[in-house]
């Protein structure tokens, strides 16, 4: 008798079972992270937010477990090699005298290899030149993480600031709207006006609309570095006008021969020259002995045994594994010489374009601001006194609109190039760039 669908049934289940199982070992397989508290739709400054991606930041969590991986490596290696324990049995199951076991001999024999020539101790200090580095790649992780941080909160300050223009963009729209109400309804103006003012309006309406979901994903930019999905804050606070003096290029470059970037090869020099240690160690032979006890059968009587034994080094002396470790210990010199050069470039680069964008928003802020300012004030004031049109406040506030985009633009570039540079000398100028008051 054959029953239809029995065979695709079992298919469906043996699937189900095998998704179900997956899904069991991968939730048990990672550790659940700590979840990033609610801020309660606080306003977030800077300092708060370096804390929070310090404190959640998934990568840095993940160098915290591997610091301790590192270290218990470190720790396993100092134990050196168990004793061994070993039973014979001799003589026995043979033919004549030998057979069965009252000719047998029985030896249980306890023997232990004595390292020499300090392998372990080196060992032991090559681990921990491994654990320095990987503290050192969590400290410069850290750095990453923190720069990433400054950026998208940079991001955010610059939209929020953004959004606030729009906003008051759209208030002198709606009062210009007012405005022409007022004079259509004495016969001052004709009521095509309204039109002009109502588009005015609407496209001020859809600017700031733009904004607001631009902060919205800025925000969350921000918020996945401390492990959370949903922002909780509110906003960001801080200033873009805050700047300090522009550095001269001679300072910065004198500073690039100590970048933390830098001082990870002299961690690493560090580790190969313990590595040449451990193979010149390897070098000397290991001494084994043992010592026991042996009973004979035949007669009953019972004796010690001792026993010593070494390795002969005719031929292996770890001569090759010494001149791979001293090779990799050379070739360091040429990596951090290439390095070297490769920031100065990424140097170069920042600072040209800190050094710009600084000029300007020197120009932008005491020259062309101030002029596209004033403009704005005098062509709407004519304007209610009946001198000029609309269209031509429009035209004003339009420039003066984008006068201040492009100063913030400038203002966010040298912010940016400012973290880069930090990033690559181990400063602290762009801590106080968006949280300390101008003066």
């Amino acid at each position: 008798m054959k029953i239809y669908g029995m065979k695709s049934g079992c298919k469906k289940w043996r699937t189900g079972f095998l998704i179900i199982m997956l899904l069991v070992v991968a939730s048990a397989g990672f550790a659940e992270l700590p979840a990033a508290p609610d801020l309660g739709n606080k306003p977030l400054d800077l300092t708060e937010a370096l804390d929070l991606a310090l404190k959640h930041n998934p990568e840095l969590l993940g160098f915290k477990a591997a610091a301790a991986e590192a270290m218990a490596r470190a720790d396993q290696i100092s134990r050196g090699p168990n004793p061994e324990l070993e039973f014979e049995l001799e003589n026995f199951a043979g033919s004549g005298d030998a057979s069965g076991f009252s000719a047998a001999e029985y030896t249980l024999m306890l023997s232990q290899t004595f390292e020499l020539g300090g392998k372990r101790a080196r060992e032991r200090a090559v681990a921990d030149r491994e654990v320095d580095l990987v503290n050192l790649d969590a400290a410069l992780q850290a750095e990453e993480i923190k720069a990433r941080v400054r950026q998208a909160f940079l991001a955010t300050l610059v939209v929020q600031s953004e959004l606030s223009l729009a906003n008051e963009l759209v208030g002198l729209a709606r009062q210009d709207l007012d405005f022409v109400k007022r004079k259509i309804e004495q016969g001052a103006v004709s009521p095509v006006e309204a039109n002009r003012a109502r588009l005015a309006v609407s496209e001020a309406q859809l600017n700031a609309q733009a904004a607001r979901g631009a902060l919205q994903a800025r925000k969350l930019q921000l918020s996945v570095l401390w492990n959370s999905e949903n922002p909780s804050f509110g906003g960001v606070l801080g200033s873009l006008e805050n700047m300090v003096d522009k550095p001269e290029w001679d300072e910065l470059s004198a500073r690039l021969a100590g970048s933390p970037q830098l001082y990870r090869w002299d961690a690493e020099a560090k580790r190969r020259q313990a590595e040449v240690a451990v193979a010149m160690a390897r070098g000397n032979i290991d001494l084994t002995a043992g010592a026991g006890v042996r009973h004979y059968a035949d007669s009953g009587d019972n004796a010690l045994v001792a026993g010593v034994s070494l390795p002969l080094p005719f031929k292996d002396k770890n001569q090759d594994g010494i001149r791979a470790a001293q090779y990799g210990l050379d070739r360091l010199g040429a990596q951090r010489q290439a390095q070297y050069v490769a920031l100065l470039g990424q140097l170069a680069r920042h600072y040209e374009q800190l050094a710009t964008s600084y000029d300007h928003v020197i120009t932008m802020r005491d020259e062309i601001l101030p002029l596209a300012q004033q403009s704005m004030d005098e062509v709407d004031a004519a304007y209610r006194k009946g001198l000029f049109s609309l269209t031509d406040v429009m035209a004003t506030r339009r420039t003066w609109f984008e006068a201040q985009g492009s100063y913030f633009g400038a203002l966010a570039s040298y912010q940016e190039a400012t973290f880069a540079v930090d990033l690559l000398l181990g400063g602290n100028r762009s801590h106080t760039l968006m949280t300390q008051e101008q003066n």
